[in-house]
């Protein structure tokens, strides 16, 4: 035991600080050797820190997916972020974010909470990955819009969740897009199909993807628009879609003469779900994945390194409004 009625606080605050971090001592123990109380020892450290006696160097950097998802964390104010690293295909990194998402799903997945899906070619990634919940729950799964009645592209995965989950589906066996206003009053009158919309605007967490307007947009590959339509909406100022929804890079709805023929949530109940997971990847997204943080129209983000460095670049490069 060391007296310390002789030693000036300086000198005892340098003795604390190498039986700590030298030689791995408790507070405890520190405090029994000097001869103080565990309250005396930790504000001698905290002063050694405060006074750059103790420096830490850290020889590693974040790792990349971390240290990625905490900027955008910072810079849009958005809940949560989940980065995969960037894989030697297109394929496997849609995959890696699939199984990421459906992984998340499983964390967030409650008692007696709907789910709602968006069909996309991103999100139907999950399917391989899902599990069955550990504990049985009430879960009702809803589809957001309206189904690619016809497509042979498998985008939709609520009935994949619905059995996984062994939990209830209300389908929303409609077209996404209808000629015309009379075909779409039409639908909107069977009570099944106004109860199914109504049900899905009360989801709790929604799961989505986030629609280019490039040309190998999946609006455009399933024919639902043609590349001169797209062109149209391009020269109003969007860059992506949510459920159809389509939005410019600073997240404000843009109207196109396809909405009122478009069987989806509208704009205001999509920004009304609590919890909206969106999976986005890919560099022809950039554009559409920055106007969704900066109009802060999703929750959680799920995406790769190599989109999102992009994604940052791009927002520093954006010149600042001059008013």
């Amino acid at each position: 035991m060391v007296e310390n009625d002789n030693l000036h606080q300086d000198d005892l605050m340098v003795i604390a600080t190498w039986m700590y971090y030298r030689d791995a001592l408790t507070h405890q123990q520190i405090a029994e050797e000097l001869s103080l109380s565990r309250v005396a020892v930790t504000r001698l450290l905290q002063k050694a820190r405060r006074h750059g006696l103790v420096q830490f160097k850290i020889t590693q950097p974040l790792p990349l997916h971390y240290d990625l998802s905490q900027q955008l964390i910072k810079t849009f104010d958005i809940q949560k972020v989940i980065i995969v690293k960037t894989l030697g295909s297109r394929d496997e990194t849609l995959d890696a974010v699939g199984r990421a998402a459906a992984e998340h799903m499983k964390e967030v997945l409650c008692q007696d909470c709907r789910l709602g899906f968006g069909w996309s070619t991103t999100v139907s990634r999950m399917a391989p990955y899902l599990e069955k919940p550990e504990t049985p729950v009430n879960v009702i799964i809803n589809e957001l819009v309206g189904s690619m009645l016809g497509q042979k592209y498998p985008y939709s995965i609520s009935t994949r969740v619905a059995e996984t989950v062994e939990g209830v589906l209300e389908p929303l066996p409609v077209p996404v897009i209808v000629n015309n206003q009379k075909t779409y009053q039409a639908l909107m009158e069977e009570p099944l199909i106004r109860t199914a919309l109504t049900n899905a605007s009360k989801c709790d967490i929604a799961f989505v993807g986030l629609g280019d307007t490039g040309p190998e947009s999946t609006m455009i590959k399933t024919g639902y628009l043609t590349p001169e339509q797209m062109d149209d909406l391009k020269q109003k100022g969007a860059v992506g879609d949510i459920l159809l929804r389509y939005y410019d890079l600073d997240g404000q709805q843009i109207l196109t003469p396809l909405d009122p023929n478009i069987i989806s949530l509208e704009w205001e109940q999509i920004l009304r779900i609590p919890y909206t997971v969106a999976l986005a990847s890919s560099l022809s997204k950039v554009d559409t994945i920055l106007g969704a943080l900066q109009g802060g129209i999703i929750n959680c983000l799920v995406s790769d390194t190599q989109t999102i460095q992009q994604v940052l670049k791009r927002y520093t490069d954006i010149p600042a409004d001059p008013t």
